[in-house]
Order: C-alpha cells, then structure tokens, then sequence
C-alpha cells in the first residue's frame, strides 16, 4: 500500500494503493502510521510521492457508498487526521506530483512544504460538484496555499488546474517533467537540509499554528452539520450519481 524508501538524509514515502491511490480507512492509518515512523527517523527530508499516472484521486467513493452511513464518521475523522498530520508533520515534506492530485490527493499535496507538479498534471478540489461537502482541513490547508484571487474559484467552484496552471494559483510551486523530477526533487531537497531543523521546525509551527488553531475552531463550530451532511440520503445519491456515470 505504502512503500517507504531511505537513503540516508532523504527518505521516499510513496503511494501504492490500487491503480488511482484512492483513500479509504486502510490506506488513512497506513499514512499515519508511515508518518509517524517517518517523524522519528533519521532522515532529514521526506518525499511524498504517488505513480506517474495519479497521485492520488482522493476519497475511495465506491468504498464510501458499499460501506453506508457507519462508515462515514470514523473515515472522516481518519481523513482529517492525516491531512493535519502532513500539514503538521516536524520535518519538511516535498511533493512530487507526476500525475493527477483531485480532491484528498490535492490536499494531501498542498499540507506539504513545497509541491513539484508535472506539465499535464491535474490538481484541484471538485467535491461541491458532487455535493460533498469538504473537510474542514481542507478549506484552511486551501486558504494557506491558494493565492488570494484564486480561492474563491477552487473552494466554490471546484475549479481544477494543470501545471502551470496550478503554479500560478498557488496549489503548486513550480513545475517538473517526469525528466526533471528526480534532479529538481534533490536540489529542493539540499536546500530544505541546509537550514537547522530546529529552526525549521519552529518557523514551520508559527506559519501553521494559526492554521490549526482555525481548522480546531471550525470542527467545534461545524462538526455536527458537517457529517449530517456527509450522511444525508441526498448527498449519497448524488455520489452514487457521480459514481455511476464516471467511475463505473
């Protein structure tokens, strides 16, 4: 499902899980439980990455409607702890998006410190098309990266981008070919190991505790109709909609 790879100073966290890395339950504490092996491991840096096709289509949603409204509390739950636990993760995570990063795939992306994308990959949070509300995380991770003029479009609208596209909304920080990849991934990955840990760790704390601090209030302040929502008989045949016509 996860393969973890380590070479010393770097190490690889890459998503194996089925042909589009769709996130169910299993593969959510697979992550956190990679994430906080990874935590306190030697390596200075980690690299998330997916295939070259996708890096991960988000929510399993076949998964989600064969599972019914029981499952829907405890995934959800799931899913945001690993969203903050990226976002909050103690050493500096990278990115490598070579293929498409939709809805918990680009989130997964954005909760990362620095975010390659390839040329032809796309990258965006269409949930409100289906009538999904989104995690609450995941506003606020959005909020972090988005630039100001975008936000309103990929949050409302569900507007996607591919590369440099993504770039210039702020949902990537610059574009790789598949060529490219591997030599821009250790550049980056040099530059992030130059600084002191401890002082990355504490300037990463102040640009995210604000974040955190927000997406705690919204889950005290919205929880309830927030997984209302998620359960509502209308939500579900919209999904089951989604489903029918493009996933089957």
């Amino acid at each position: 499902m996860l393969k973890i790879s380590d070479s010393g100073d770097t190490a690889s966290l890459r998503m194996a899980h089925g042909k589009v890395n769709a996130i169910d339950m299993e593969m959510c504490r697979e992550l956190l439980r990679a994430l906080d092996e990874l935590a306190s491991a030697k390596c200075k840096v980690v690299v998330l990455a997916g295939n070259e096709g996708v890096f991960s289509a988000g929510v399993d949603l076949k998964r989600w409607l064969a599972e019914g409204t029981d499952y829907v509390e405890p995934f959800l739950a799931a899913l945001e702890d690993v969203f903050r636990a990226v976002l909050s993760f103690p050493k500096p995570i990278i990115a490598q998006v070579q293929g498409h990063a939709i809805a918990g795939g680009c989130m997964l992306a954005c909760a990362c410190d620095y975010r390659l994308i390839g040329p032809q990959s796309r990258i965006g949070i269409p949930e409100l098309r289906i009538g999904v509300p989104l995690p609450m995380t995941a506003i606020e991770i959005v909020r972090m990266v988005a630039a100001p003029q975008a936000f309103q479009r990929i949050v409302n609208v569900g507007a996607t981008f591919v590369g440099q596209q993504a770039v210039d909304v702020g949902l990537a920080d610059e574009v790789a070919t598949n060529e490219q990849m591997a030599a821009r991934t250790s550049e980056i990955t040099s530059a992030y190991m130059s600084v002191p840990l401890t002082a990355f760790q504490l300037t990463k704390q102040q640009i995210r505790l604000p974040v955190l601090r927000q997406i705690d209030a919204n889950r005290q302040a919205l929880l309830g109709p927030y997984i209302e929502l998620w359960k509502s008989p209308s939500t579900r045949a919209s999904v089951a909609q989604y489903v029918q016509q493009r996933l089957s």
